[in-house]
């Protein structure tokens, strides 16, 4: 069994040739995703990291949706979290979130996750965009909300 909630569980070998075939001349950003984008390993080559932090509750729940949304047995995963998950995170993902230059409520929308990107990259990437209200985040299935 494969414990996804281990980063030695990566092939560093794919994900440096995936990477190298994302990349041409004229890129000027490269989003590398997964649990793993912040360990040192890859953060170093990186200009800019994020981290999507969400409860215990709702990454569960949204794991075994995707797994069920692909026709798999969400027995297996649920099984994997139990054994792994909960330990892997607190070891592995939750010492490398500090790493991130911008982290998220990853309960927000993905509407306003991605304007929290939007915002924070535009002054990176020295982007022109339009200004939009930042640091406004309305968790999934709530009204938004402007802090005051």
């Amino acid at each position: 069994m494969i414990d996804y909630s281990n980063p030695q569980s990566l092939d560093w070998s794919r994900v440096q040739t995936a990477m190298d075939a994302a990349v041409h001349p004229d890129t000027r950003l490269l989003v590398v995703e997964g649990t793993f984008a912040l360990l040192p390993a890859l953060r170093s080559l990186a200009r800019w990291g994020i981290c999507v932090d969400a409860p215990a509750d709702l990454r569960l729940a949204r794991k075994t949706l995707r797994k069920i949304g692909e026709g798999a047995d969400p027995e297996i995963s649920l099984r994997g979290y139990l054994a792994h998950g909960r330990t892997g995170h607190t070891q592995h993902v939750v010492p490398i979130q500090s790493k991130a230059d911008l982290t998220l409520d990853g309960s927000c929308t993905t509407d306003d996750l991605v304007r929290e990107v939007v915002n924070a990259l535009s002054s990176v990437l020295d982007l022109s965009l339009p200004a939009t209200a930042s640091g406004l985040c309305s968790p999934a299935g709530e009204q938004p909300h402007s802090r005051t």
